[in-house]
């Protein structure tokens, strides 16, 4: 009795084999567009779903509150900054390109998507003292706050027994 049903059959023939090879293709394309450009494939998977966009830190002090958004591969003049009240979203368009010649070989790639991501501030900011900076991929907005939204520790102290 044959306890392995498929070893003793003939081999498949090649014609049989093609859209198995094709199927694994496809995958390895999957897979390389998943995780191209260093971004969290889960982040890629999601972000349309959740609406969520780039990576964003929020920093404050006494004075200030910072911003600082992951954007690698945009220009500074796609990047969208809006400032209302306690919120601030940070919209724009990512475009890329990339062609390489060799022999008789040409490649091109493009890429294109749009992102937007609103964070609450921690607090109200004068919209006049905002500086907004771009460098390596990141995007740094520093803005003071708003006179009357001053930032002040409340103490706590231990209840009785």
């Amino acid at each position: 009795m044959n306890l392995i049903p498929w070893r003793n059959k003939r081999a498949p023939e090649q014609s049989e084999l093609v859209p198995v090879a094709r199927f694994r293709e496809g995958m390895d394309r999957l897979f390389d567009d998943f995780f191209r450009d260093g971004l969290s494939g889960i982040d890629r998977l999601l972000a349309p779903v959740m609406g969520k966009g780039p990576a964003v830190d929020v920093s404050e002090d006494d004075k200030h509150i910072t911003v600082q958004a992951e954007l690698p591969g945009v220009e500074p003049g796609d990047i969208d900054l809006r400032l209302n009240g306690d919120l601030i979203t940070i919209s724009g368009e990512k475009k890329e390109e990339h062609e390489e010649k060799r022999g008789g070989y040409h490649h091109v790639e493009r890429r294109f998507g749009s992102f937007q991501r609103t964070v609450r501030l921690p607090g109200e900011v004068d919209p006049d003292k905002v500086e907004a900076e771009y460098r390596n991929g990141v995007l740094t907005v520093k803005m003071e706050r708003a006179p009357g939204s001053v930032r002040k520790r409340i103490p706590v102290t231990r209840a009785g027994n």
